[in-house]
């Protein structure tokens, strides 16, 4: 007697969307990065020089996952 068993079909999947932002470093830093942080920003990269036409010289680069249901 053969066995079979049913697995259960794969869920379609949507790519990852992200959204990305641009902040000046200043003085008031260390909050706006916590805060930022508690929203689900994370820090993927820092310019130490006009690097890139979006950013400003020293800007810090963030980025985050947008809600995949909404």
């Amino acid at each position: 007697m053969a066995t079979m068993t049913h697995e259960p079909p794969l869920a379609p999947t949507r790519p990852r969307r992200f959204e990305y932002k641009v902040i000046d470093t200043g003085k008031r830093l260390e909050a706006e990065l916590n805060a930022l942080g508690e929203d689900g920003w994370q820090v993927v990269g820092v310019t130490t020089k006009k690097q890139l036409f979006i950013a400003p010289p020293q800007a810090i680069i963030l980025m985050r996952e947008i809600d995949r249901f909404h």
